[in-house]
C-alpha cells in the first residue's frame, strides 16, 4: 500500500501543470465532474465491508471532435491509496442520460485496526483526458479530479469471521527478480559435476595403457637399481675395512709398481670416506671430502675425538686431491701414512675414549 501511495504522489506531481487542484464537487469550467456519495455503513468494526461510491459525469462531445477518456486502468482496487483503509473489490456502473455519461464507481473497502477511532476513507484522484478523435492516447493530456474524504466511525476490532484475512500493515519487499537470478544460477552450475565426470572419463578412456610386460620391465629395472645402491657400513665394519687397507699396504714391496700404489691409494680413500660417514652420522651420502673436513672443523665439539677425526678428514683430502691430479705416491709415504691413521684408530676405539674420560675425570680431581 505505501507503494500505492508513492505512485499516486508521483502521478499528482507529473499532472501538477496540466490541471490545478479542483475543489470537492461539481466544476462548472470541466467537461468532467466527480460526486463523491454517502457511504454505508457509517459505523463498521474489524472486516466489515464500506460501500463507498463515487459518481463520474462527463459530457458526449462526439459531435465537437473531441472525446473524454476515463482511466479506468488507475482507479482499480489494488492501485488505490486508501490506507489505512483496504479497496478489495470494484463494480463500475455505466449509463447515458442525453448527452451525458454517468459511471458510478462503487468500492468495496475495509478496515483493520487495533485501535477504536473515527478514521476517514482519504481522497484520492480520478485521472482523465479529453482527445481530438484521431489523436493517439499518448499525445492528450492527463488531468485529475479529487473526490471528497468519507469519515468512518470505527467501533471495536470484534469480527465473527474467525479466518478473516487481515492485512499486514508491514509491507515485504519482492524477491522474484533475485529468486529468478538464483534459479538461473542454479540451472547453470548443477550440470557441472556432471560435465567433470564425463570429461574426466574422456581422458581416462584416451590415456595411453602400460602393457604388464612393459610393467614387469620397470619393475626389474628398478630392482637391479635398488641392488646398486650400497648398503651404508656399520662402524665396526667400516674400521675393519680400514684396518685391511692398511694392512695391505704393509704387505706391498718397496718394488711395486704404480699402477698397485695408486689401486692401493684408491683403496685408502674409499675406506676413509666408509669410516668417516659411519663415525659422524649426520654426514650426507653426497658431502665431499672437503665437506667433511669442514663439518669435523665446525661442527664437532672441541676434544681429542675432534682431533682425531680431524687428522684423518685431512688425510682423506690430501689423497683425495692426489687420486683427481694423478701425482705420484711413494709406497715409503703410504706406509707411514698407515701407520699414522692405525695410531688414530686406536684412538677412536670405544674403550680408549672411555679411559681416557676416566683419567681426565680423576685428574681433574
Amino acid at each position: 500500500m505505501r507503494r500505492l501511495v508513492v505512485t499516486a504522489l508521483l502521478w499528482s506531481g507529473a499532472t501538477a501543470g496540466f490541471a490545478q487542484d479542483a475543489p470537492h464537487g461539481r466544476r462548472p469550467d470541466l467537461p468532467l465532474s466527480v460526486e463523491t456519495l454517502p457511504h454505508e455503513p457509517t459505523v463498521v468494526k474489524s472486516g466489515d465491508l464500506i460501500t463507498a461510491a463515487y459518481r463520474v459525469r462527463f459530457k458526449d462531445l462526439i459531435a465537437d471532435g473531441k472525446e473524454i477518456v476515463v482511466i479506468e486502468d488507475r482507479m482499480a482496487p489494488a492501485s488505490l491509496p486508501v490506507a489505512p483503509f483496504d479497496a478489495v473489490a470494484l463494480d463500475v456502473r455505466k449509463r447515458q442520460v442525453g448527452k451525458e455519461h454517468i459511471w458510478d464507481f462503487v468500492y468495496r473497502v475495509r478496515i483493520i485496526n487495533a485501535a477504536k477511532s473515527t478514521y476517514a476513507i482519504p481522497s484520492f484522484s480520478f485521472y482523465w483526458l479529453m482527445r481530438d478523435l484521431g489523436q493517439k492516447m499518448e499525445e492528450a493530456k492527463v488531468l485529475q479530479y479529487e473526490t471528497d474524504p468519507l469519515p468512518v466511525r470505527y467501533v471495536t476490532t470484534m469480527t465473527e469471521d474467525q479466518f478473516l484475512n487481515i492485512r499486514d500493515t508491514i509491507e515485504m519487499e519482492s524477491f522474484s527478480r533475485r529468486a529468478a537470478v538464483l534459479r538461473m544460477i542454479g540451472w547453470t552450475i548443477a550440470p557441472l559435476p556432471l560435465v567433470a565426470w564425463v570429461v574426466g572419463l574422456v581422458m581416462a578412456l584416451r590415456r595411453p595403457t602400460i602393457a604388464p610386460t612393459m610393467k614387469r620391465g620397470l619393475a626389474d629395472e628398478v630392482e637391479t637399481v635398488e641392488a646398486q645402491i650400497p648398503e651404508l657400513p656399520t662402524l665396526g665394519r667400516a674400521r675393519r675395512n680400514l684396518q685391511d687397507q692398511l694392512r695391505r699396504l704393509d704387505d706391498l714391496a718397496s718394488s711395486a709398481d704404480a699402477a698397485a700404489l695408486r689401486d692401493a691409494q684408491r683403496g685408502l680413500v674409499l675406506s676413509l670416506r666408509d669410516y668417516l660417514t659411519a663415525e659422524i652420522p649426520e654426514l650426507h651420502s653426497g658431502d665431499t671430502a672437503r665437506d667433511i673436513k669442514r663439518h669435523v672443523d665446525t661442527q664437532l665439539p672441541d676434544g681429542r675425538r675432534k682431533e682425531a677425526l680431524g687428522a684423518l678428514a685431512e688425510c682423506f683430502v690430501v689423497h683425495q686431491n692426489g687420486l683427481e691430479q694423478g701425482a705420484a705416491t711413494s709406497q715409503g709415504d703410504l706406509a707411514g701414512e698407515a701407520a699414522a691413521i692405525e695410531s688414530l684408530l686406536q684412538q677412536l676405539r670405544p674403550c680408549a675414549r672411555v679411559m681416557q674420560q676416566v683419567k681426565g675425570f680423576f685428574g681433574r680431581s
